[in-house]
């Protein structure tokens, strides 16, 4: 009788070693041929506001090769990995990685780990974990206001769009910012103002960039110059004041 009920316990442990070995292989086979969709085409697995209107359709593949994650681009404008700008081709990533679609739309890593979770440590370093936050729709909708929160400050005053706005709108994908100069400049400083605390957003936005410090250097240039113009002005108009009140003051000594 023992040796029976050992048989069956025996034969038992086997049958469940079976199972999940089954499983695991299962898993293991379906994540290497797992691919998943990024865009904004309804049909992707990770699908994007339709206000995303720099990111394409069918942007990007993520997919494991067997041995790591890989992203691979197929998209128009290309896509932002730690500040390294990634066109029609596939790199290796890892969790933590910064990836902005288009340069400008940042992709949240839980909505990777849906697909791919992160037990399968091959996808992360040994001192890296997940944070899934629970379960996860099958698809994910990517708000402009989340997508835009891009790992440079675009909120910051922008000196060179208050000072010189209908210039500096022109060589920041602003076309429009002329218009406002030519109807609206009687009405300054209010557009000013707008464009001061706006104009960075809107540079951000509206033009492609080639990478983060291309877009930070060409505002960094801009506030520069638009500083040294504002305190030129504001040295200027002060002289006139000092200016008229000496002569003022010099007539009604004179009286």
């Amino acid at each position: 009788m023992r040796g029976a009920r050992w048989s069956r316990c025996y034969a038992k442990e086997n049958l469940a070693l079976l199972v999940l070995e089954q499983r695991t292989l299962y898993f293991i086979l379906y994540m290497n041929t797992r691919e998943i969709t990024i865009g904004r085409s309804k049909d992707c697995d990770i699908y994007l506001d339709p206000n995303c209107q720099y990111a394409s359709s069918h942007h990007a593949v993520i997919y494991y090769d067997g041995r790591q994650l890989m992203y691979r681009d197929i998209s128009t404008n290309g896509t932002m990995i730690n500040n390294q700008r990634i066109h029609k081709r596939a790199v290796p990533i890892r969790r933590g990685d910064i990836i902005m679609l288009a340069g400008k739309y940042q992709l949240n890593w839980n909505q990777i780990d849906y697909y791919f979770p992160p037990q399968q440590s091959s996808f992360y370093g040994p001192s890296e974990t997940a944070n899934t936050g629970g379960t996860q729709p099958a698809n994910f909708r990517m708000a402009e206001e989340a997508a835009q929160s891009a790992p440079v400050d675009v909120n910051k005053w922008s000196w060179g769009a208050f000072v010189l706005y209908p210039i500096w709108g022109f060589f920041n994908g602003c076309w429009w910012a002329i218009f406002v100069g030519i109807f609206l400049g009687w009405l300054a400083p209010i557009p000013n103002i707008i464009f001061g605390i706006y104009g960075g957003r809107w540079a951000w936005q509206n033009k492609q960039w080639t990478s983060l410090e291309s877009f930070a250097s060409s505002q960094k240039g801009w506030n520069t110059a638009g500083l040294i113009i504002f305190c030129l002005n504001l040295a200027i108009l002060l002289l006139f004041v000092i200016f008229y009140f000496i002569l003022g003051a010099a007539i009604l000594s004179s009286i």
